[in-house]
């Protein structure tokens, strides 16, 4: 004869079955609540395909104007392209250097005290919270029109966004070397050095790679509050209704785009 089932065996029998009808529930309740945020997101901003389709032929009239391209005025966007490859370039080494302290403060595991990282978090929030065109704003009324306060907007807007990338990369490194390194008495500054450190480097180089192509791009819309490069001539030639021009500017801005697409490549096969 049998043994009778258990207590146990009797409860879980009772209770196995109705952990598929939770999840069902429960899963049933998040599609709800995903539609229901996604119609509330497509009404409130308008979002209407019957007024993209009226609006084509307006989008189609203002492309004729746009061509041909006005290729004579090239010679003289050279130097606004090339200085706001100045710009991304500066803004974004800059950016990197200063930000690598604040990132090793803000990680859990290499940071000093619990205090400090108390300290820095709240700081790197602050910053990436201002948008990089308010940064220009600011700049361009402390030291006026020119590429430097498109460089300083650049550099304050990365901060935020590299320290809590280099933050959360740090403490998201394989913790075994670093158990290991602390089991054999190394002290909190050689662990983070010998075990963190090379974890982290070639996410972090990876993630300074890519914020370089950001960074032209973000130059380029600096010009508009007249932060300097070519972004300052694309605005002049939309206020003037300078359509020819303002296609050259944007096949210029393109071939930069592309150049910096192949520079970022090329240094992740070579450095990564």
């Amino acid at each position: 004869m049998s043994a009778p089932p258990t207590v146990s065996a009797a409860v879980a029998s009772r209770t196995l079955p109705l952990a598929p009808r939770r999840f069902t529930a429960l899963r049933t309740v998040g599609i709800v609540c995903g539609v229901a945020v996604l119609v509330w997101a497509f009404t409130g901003t308008g979002f209407s395909p019957v007024e993209l389709a009226e609006g084509l032929p307006n989008l189609f009239d203002l492309i004729g104007r746009m061509l041909p391209p006005d290729i004579t005025i090239f010679p003289s966007l050279i130097e606004p392209a090339l200085e706001t490859v100045r710009m991304a370039i500066v803004g974004t080494v800059c950016a990197a250097v200063v930000s690598l302290p604040l990132g090793f403060l803000a990680a859990r595991n290499v940071t000093p005290h619990p205090a400090v990282r108390a300290v820095i978090r709240p700081i790197l929030n602050a910053l990436r919270t201002i948008p990089e065109l308010i940064f220009a704003l600011l700049f361009v009324a402390a030291v006026g029109l020119g590429p430097f306060a498109g460089v300083m907007a650049l550099i304050l807007g990365n901060l935020g966004f590299l320290g809590k990338i280099y933050s959360e990369t740090l403490e998201s490194v394989d913790p075994r070397p670093v158990d290991a390194l602390s089991g054999l008495g190394a002290t909190r500054a050689q662990t983070a050095w010998y075990a963190v450190v090379p974890q982290a480097v070639p996410i972090m180089a990876s993630f300074v790679i890519y914020l370089l192509e950001i960074n032209f791009r973000a130059a380029t819309i600096l010009g508009v509050v007249g932060a300097g490069g070519i972004g300052f001539e694309l605005t002049a030639a939309i206020r003037l209704f300078q359509y020819q021009n303002m296609a050259m500017i944007l096949i210029t801005i393109g071939v930069c785009v592309a150049f910096f697409d192949f520079i970022s490549a090329y240094l992740r096969k070579r450095l990564l």
